[in-house]
């Protein structure tokens, strides 16, 4: 936990180190930098947290302030500042003036707040107590507040992450598994768990989009809340909102499921969804049945395709009903839309009393308590590692804290749920120095782009001519086929994720992890085959952030 947040505003971090003065920079898109005043906690975009510096260690006090040069935006010269103030007006005089910034603008520096407490959930997830006396609290990161969020977690946050912030861990596991107990008896009010679902487009054009393919070949994603107000023949406008709940089963039965049925049409206009014999009857299975025709299609494209690779940059795998065509000529298609939601009506939304589940109406529990637990993970950051893992039966490691049912609710002590720091999920959720301080490829192609060397190429002891060779050597060995193929299949796994799989990233898909390893531990991946770099850990956080500028779900 740590107490100040500095703002700023440059297009290249330069930090100094107070205590060796060099001078390092970095300027990956998430802008992080390490060691600005020597206590740097944790940079979100366009600020940093710090740990307020003891009162004996400030370098500026009343008996010696600094005196600004008015060399940055914010600080007139001649200004006196003393303790973080003086830091930051020393450190806009040093790196953001105009011989800095390429003779451009002055940049600024300036403190936005001190808080008693801040906890970093994940990266660009925080929560600050603004007041200890009121109990104002700001949230940041979609981890822990965002629109689409349904009202029973987020009521639960808002508890939950005050408990936090004043060190009332066992509070919070008492609350967590409460909430656990009332998700399970179906003890929600509907409208706090439903789902909400805003209408962007027209029905019409929404119908229009479906029919559509992705740039991957793929049929574009049915949207629940327009499905069922296509079902229910809803007036629907611009802005208004569908609220709806999950009926399924189980945790991972999606709100609405397209099914694509295969078939054509005979001579007389008779529907022929089955496979025939040459004599024109149908062709049976050994219990008697008809064959399916789309199951057919399915199982020989499946294994027409198994591991196809592109040719050349233009080549692309047909599709199911292009290469169905080709067995069939006058094969068609439809879409089955199978519901595993219900729409809420408005009078229960509307209506102050609460209302819940009944015989008739009951939300999928497995699904919501997934949902909770999911949104609950990155909390248990703040407890030691000691009660939010255990090896269970098959010697794999997994969380400890959170449950699926009340009957495997836990009890731990006061001590044990004393709030810690530094101990992340993964090594990875923490960048390093070494990180940091390496220029990915991205940085590199950047300046060859420009067609300049890097700033601060002498200060940070760079040898930048045997970075440009060692990046040329990488590129050319890149261009090798089966090395271009993986360093596509990586780079299509990551245009592939949403928010939501980056939040809940818990490892690679076999696919990809049988190609890839983490060679020295630094979050930069290697091929198996090939030991050359093919991606980074970097790549996942660049996406999220360009996912939740997108989404407006970034501050």
């Amino acid at each position: 936990m740590f107490g100040i947040t500095i703002k700023h505003n440059n297009m290249i971090n330069v930090i100094k180190n107070r205590k060796e003065d060099n001078i390092v920079y970095d300027i990956q898109l998430d802008s992080t930098v390490v060691n600005a005043l020597g206590l740097n906690v944790a940079h979100n975009t366009d600020g940093f947290n710090f740990q307020m510096p003891k009162e004996e260690e400030f370098r500026y006090t009343d008996e010696n302030p600094y005196i600004s040069k008015g060399l940055g935006r914010n600080y007139k010269k001649g200004e006196k500042f003393t303790k973080v103030e003086a830091d930051v007006a020393e450190f806009e005089d040093l790196f953001m003036n105009e011989e800095h910034s390429m003779g451009v603008n002055k940049m600024g520096l300036g403190v936005d707040e001190y808080v008693p407490n801040s906890i970093n959930f994940s990266r660009k997830n925080y929560a600050d107590l603004l007041d200890e006396d009121t109990g104002e609290i700001k949230l940041v990161g979609n981890t822990i507040k965002s629109k689409k969020m349904p009202i029973y977690i987020e009521k639960f946050l808002d508890k939950g992450i005050r408990l936090l912030l004043v060190d009332k861990g066992k509070e919070f596991l008492e609350l967590y598994y409460d909430y656990i107990e009332k998700i399970y008896n179906m003890q929600i009010p509907l409208k706090d768990i439903a789902s909400i679902g805003k209408i962007k487009t027209s029905i019409e054009t929404y119908k229009n989009n479906c029919n559509t393919l992705t740039a991957a070949g793929a049929k574009t994603s049915r949207q629940a809340w327009y499905e069922l107000a296509i079902q229910h023949n809803l007036d629907v406008h611009m802005g208004d909102a569908i609220y709806y709940i999950n009926t399924g089963d189980k945790k991972n039965d999606s709100d609405v499921k397209r099914v694509t049925h295969y078939f054509y049409k005979d001579r007389d206009g008779k529907k022929i969804d089955y496979v025939l014999n040459e004599d024109g009857t149908p062709m049976t299975n050994k219990k008697g049945g008809t064959i399916s025709l789309t199951k057919t299609i399915e199982k020989e494209y499946t294994a027409k395709f198994k591991g196809w690779k592109k040719k050349s940059k233009d080549d692309r795998k047909p599709t199911k009903l292009e290469f169905g065509r080709t067995l069939y000529p006058n094969l068609q298609e439809e879409d089955e839309i199978l519901f595993n939601c219900v729409l809420l009506p408005n009078n229960i939304i509307d209506d102050e009393d609460d209302h819940f589940c009944d015989d008739d109406l009951e939300y999928n529990r497995d699904k919501y308590i997934d949902m909770f637990n999911k949104k609950v993970k990155p909390l248990l950051v703040c407890f030691d590692s000691s009660i939010r893992y255990r090896v269970d039966e098959k010697g794999n490691t997994v969380n400890n804290i959170l449950i699926t049912s009340p009957k495997d609710r836990k009890t731990f002590t006061e001590v044990e749920c004393k709030l810690v720091s530094g101990q992340p999920y993964a090594s990875t959720d923490q960048d390093t120095y070494k990180q940091l301080m390496t220029m990915d490829d991205k940085e590199i192609a950047f300046w060859k782009r420009m067609n300049k060397r890097p700033l601060f190429e002498k200060e940070c002891g760079m040898n930048w001519d045997e970075i440009e060779r060692e990046y040329d050597e990488r590129m050319s060995i890149k261009t090798q086929d089966g090395i271009h193929d993986e360093v596509e299949a990586f780079q299509k796994f990551i245009d592939g994720l949403s928010v939501d799989d980056i939040i809940n990233f818990e490892g690679f898909p076999k696919n990809i992890s049988e190609m890839i390893y983490d060679k020295h531990d630094d979050g930069i991946f290697y091929s198996y085959k090939y030991d050359v770099e093919i991606g980074r850990i970097t790549d996942i956080t660049n996406k999220f952030y360009e996912l939740s500028n997108d989404d407006g779900l970034s501050e």
